[in-house]
Protein backbone atom coordinates (compact mmCIF):
# COMPACT_ATOMS: atom_id res chain seq x y z
CA UNK A 1 0.00 0.00 0.00
CA UNK A 2 1.28 3.72 -0.74
CA UNK A 3 0.48 7.08 -0.12
CA UNK A 4 1.84 9.43 -3.22
CA UNK A 5 3.37 12.80 -2.20
CA UNK A 6 5.26 15.50 -3.87
CA UNK A 7 8.41 14.37 -2.76
CA UNK A 8 9.67 11.90 -5.82
CA UNK A 9 11.73 13.90 -7.27
CA UNK A 10 13.91 14.66 -4.43
CA UNK A 11 14.04 10.86 -3.28
CA UNK A 12 14.77 9.92 -7.18
CA UNK A 13 17.68 12.25 -6.10
CA UNK A 14 18.68 11.00 -3.37
CA UNK A 15 19.13 7.66 -3.88
CA UNK A 16 20.98 8.19 -7.25
CA UNK A 17 24.31 8.32 -5.32
CA UNK A 18 26.83 5.57 -6.46
CA UNK A 19 29.84 4.40 -3.63
CA UNK A 20 28.14 5.64 -0.53
CA UNK A 21 31.02 5.54 1.98
CA UNK A 22 29.63 4.00 5.85
CA UNK A 23 29.26 7.92 6.33
CA UNK A 24 27.49 8.64 3.62
CA UNK A 25 24.83 6.00 3.57
CA UNK A 26 20.95 6.57 3.91
CA UNK A 27 20.09 6.25 8.36
CA UNK A 28 17.28 4.35 8.54
CA UNK A 29 15.60 3.89 11.69
CA UNK A 30 13.59 0.79 12.88
CA UNK A 31 11.17 1.98 15.17
CA UNK A 32 8.89 -0.37 17.64
CA UNK A 33 5.76 0.74 18.25
CA UNK A 34 5.00 -0.60 21.56
CA UNK A 35 5.64 -4.42 22.45
CA UNK A 36 7.61 -6.08 19.67
CA UNK A 37 9.88 -9.14 19.69
CA UNK A 38 13.45 -9.28 19.83
CA UNK A 39 13.71 -11.33 16.96
CA UNK A 40 11.54 -9.88 14.74
CA UNK A 41 13.41 -6.48 15.23
CA UNK A 42 16.52 -8.29 14.50
CA UNK A 43 15.09 -9.87 11.44
CA UNK A 44 13.86 -6.76 9.91
CA UNK A 45 17.17 -5.16 10.80
CA UNK A 46 19.20 -7.50 9.05
CA UNK A 47 16.64 -8.06 5.92
CA UNK A 48 17.09 -4.16 5.25
CA UNK A 49 21.03 -4.29 5.41
CA UNK A 50 20.50 -7.56 3.21
CA UNK A 51 19.16 -5.47 0.73
CA UNK A 52 19.54 -1.94 0.36
CA UNK A 53 22.83 -0.16 1.14
CA UNK A 54 22.01 1.76 4.06
CA UNK A 55 22.86 2.55 7.93
CA UNK A 56 20.43 0.94 10.54
CA UNK A 57 19.09 1.61 14.01
CA UNK A 58 16.82 -0.31 16.03
CA UNK A 59 15.54 2.39 18.54
CA UNK A 60 13.87 1.90 22.06
CA UNK A 61 10.26 1.34 21.82
CA UNK A 62 7.52 3.71 21.93
CA UNK A 63 4.33 3.53 22.94
CA UNK A 64 1.16 3.50 19.93
CA UNK A 65 -0.01 7.17 19.49
CA UNK A 66 -3.73 7.37 21.25
CA UNK A 67 -4.81 9.55 18.36
CA UNK A 68 -3.95 7.16 15.71
CA UNK A 69 -6.13 4.40 17.67
CA UNK A 70 -9.44 3.62 15.44
CA UNK A 71 -12.20 3.01 18.79
CA UNK A 72 -14.72 1.14 15.86
CA UNK A 73 -12.66 -1.16 14.86
CA UNK A 74 -10.42 -1.60 17.53
CA UNK A 75 -7.14 -0.74 15.42
CA UNK A 76 -4.95 1.72 14.30
CA UNK A 77 -4.97 3.75 11.32
CA UNK A 78 -1.79 3.37 9.45
CA UNK A 79 -1.76 7.40 7.54
CA UNK A 80 -1.75 8.71 11.67
CA UNK A 81 0.88 6.38 12.31
CA UNK A 82 3.07 7.70 9.50
CA UNK A 83 2.31 11.13 10.35
CA UNK A 84 3.70 10.09 14.06
CA UNK A 85 6.67 8.78 13.07
CA UNK A 86 7.36 11.68 10.90
CA UNK A 87 7.60 14.04 13.71
CA UNK A 88 10.61 11.43 14.97
CA UNK A 89 13.49 13.36 13.94
CA UNK A 90 17.71 11.95 13.55
CA UNK A 91 17.33 9.84 10.90
CA UNK A 92 16.97 9.92 7.11
CA UNK A 93 14.13 7.33 7.03
CA UNK A 94 12.02 5.51 9.36
CA UNK A 95 10.06 2.35 9.56
CA UNK A 96 7.45 1.46 12.71
CA UNK A 97 6.74 -2.22 13.50
CA UNK A 98 4.20 -2.62 15.67
CA UNK A 99 1.78 -6.14 16.62
CA UNK A 100 -1.17 -4.22 16.56
CA UNK A 101 -3.26 -4.27 13.72
CA UNK A 102 -3.43 -1.60 11.53
CA UNK A 103 -6.02 -0.41 8.53
CA UNK A 104 -5.95 2.17 5.82
CA UNK A 105 -8.65 3.56 3.02
CA UNK A 106 -8.70 1.28 -0.04
CA UNK A 107 -11.25 2.68 -2.45
CA UNK A 108 -14.87 2.34 -1.29
CA UNK A 109 -13.89 0.56 2.09
CA UNK A 110 -13.13 3.13 4.51
CA UNK A 111 -10.89 0.43 7.20
CA UNK A 112 -8.82 -2.22 4.92
CA UNK A 113 -6.89 -3.94 7.25
CA UNK A 114 -3.34 -4.29 5.72
CA UNK A 115 0.33 -5.42 6.39
CA UNK A 116 1.92 -2.08 5.80
CA UNK A 117 1.80 1.21 4.46
CA UNK A 118 4.63 3.30 3.08
CA UNK A 119 4.76 7.21 1.92
CA UNK A 120 5.41 6.94 -1.89
CA UNK A 121 8.93 8.62 -2.27
CA UNK A 122 8.67 9.64 0.97
CA UNK A 123 10.88 9.54 4.91
CA UNK A 124 8.33 7.23 6.60
CA UNK A 125 6.91 3.52 6.64
CA UNK A 126 5.15 0.96 9.04
CA UNK A 127 4.59 -2.68 9.19
CA UNK A 128 2.25 -5.11 11.20
CA UNK A 129 3.19 -8.13 12.77
CA UNK A 130 -0.76 -8.61 13.35
CA UNK A 131 -1.46 -10.56 9.70
CA UNK A 132 1.77 -12.41 8.97
CA UNK A 133 1.49 -15.19 10.89
CA UNK A 134 -1.93 -16.86 8.79
CA UNK A 135 -2.03 -20.12 8.21
CA UNK A 136 0.02 -20.86 11.56
CA UNK A 137 2.96 -20.74 9.77
CA UNK A 138 6.64 -21.56 11.35
CA UNK A 139 8.21 -18.95 13.16
CA UNK A 140 10.99 -18.79 10.22
CA UNK A 141 7.91 -18.76 7.44
CA UNK A 142 6.80 -15.60 9.81
CA UNK A 143 9.82 -13.80 10.08
CA UNK A 144 10.52 -14.22 6.26
CA UNK A 145 7.42 -12.79 5.59
CA UNK A 146 7.97 -9.84 7.86
CA UNK A 147 11.36 -9.29 6.56
CA UNK A 148 9.69 -9.30 2.65
CA UNK A 149 6.67 -6.46 4.07
CA UNK A 150 9.53 -4.34 5.23
CA UNK A 151 11.61 -4.36 2.26
CA UNK A 152 8.56 -3.54 -0.31
CA UNK A 153 7.20 -0.35 2.31
CA UNK A 154 10.71 1.20 2.50
CA UNK A 155 11.01 0.66 -1.39
CA UNK A 156 8.18 2.84 -1.90
CA UNK A 157 10.09 5.32 0.51
CA UNK A 158 12.82 4.92 -2.21
CA UNK A 159 10.45 5.90 -5.12
CA UNK A 160 9.11 2.66 -6.08
CA UNK A 161 5.51 1.90 -7.07
CA UNK A 162 3.87 -1.33 -7.27
CA UNK A 163 4.89 -3.55 -9.66
CA UNK A 164 3.50 -6.04 -12.34
CA UNK A 165 6.05 -8.36 -12.34
CA UNK A 166 4.90 -11.70 -10.62
CA UNK A 167 7.61 -12.36 -7.60
CA UNK A 168 8.96 -9.08 -7.58
CA UNK A 169 8.86 -7.72 -4.13
CA UNK A 170 7.14 -4.26 -5.06
CA UNK A 171 4.33 -6.88 -6.59
CA UNK A 172 1.21 -5.22 -4.91
CA UNK A 173 -0.19 -8.05 -2.05
CA UNK A 174 -3.87 -6.95 -2.50
CA UNK A 175 -4.59 -8.00 0.77
CA UNK A 176 -3.44 -11.78 0.75
CA UNK A 177 -0.84 -12.99 2.05
CA UNK A 178 -0.65 -15.62 -0.61
CA UNK A 179 1.23 -13.04 -2.76
CA UNK A 180 3.64 -12.38 0.05
CA UNK A 181 4.40 -15.67 0.36
CA UNK A 182 4.96 -16.22 -3.56
CA UNK A 183 7.19 -13.09 -3.78
CA UNK A 184 11.08 -13.42 -4.43
CA UNK A 185 11.95 -11.29 -1.91
CA UNK A 186 14.06 -9.01 -4.15
CA UNK A 187 12.87 -6.28 -7.02
CA UNK A 188 13.23 -6.91 -10.26
CA UNK A 189 15.30 -5.80 -12.92
CA UNK A 190 13.33 -2.84 -13.53
CA UNK A 191 12.72 -2.02 -9.98
CA UNK A 192 16.21 -2.96 -9.48
CA UNK A 193 17.49 -0.28 -12.20
CA UNK A 194 15.49 2.46 -10.77
CA UNK A 195 17.11 2.28 -6.95
CA UNK A 196 20.61 1.82 -8.27
CA UNK A 197 22.63 2.84 -5.68
CA UNK A 198 20.86 2.52 -2.85
CA UNK A 199 20.10 -1.62 -3.80
CA UNK A 200 22.24 -4.15 -3.53
CA UNK A 201 23.74 -5.88 -6.40
CA UNK A 202 24.37 -9.65 -7.20
CA UNK A 203 22.23 -12.57 -7.62
CA UNK A 204 19.00 -12.69 -5.58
Amino acid sequence: MIIPVCLFLAAVFSISRTGLGASDKISIAVQPLGPVDADALDAVKNGILSAYRVRVEVRTPLPLPRPAYYDKAKRYRAEKLLDFLESLDGCDKIIGLTSADISTTKGSIPDWGIFGLGTMGGRACVVSTFRLGRGNVPRGHFLARLVKVANHELGHTFGLDHCPVKGCLMEDAKGTIRTVDGESGAPCAGCRKKIKGIIIEGPR
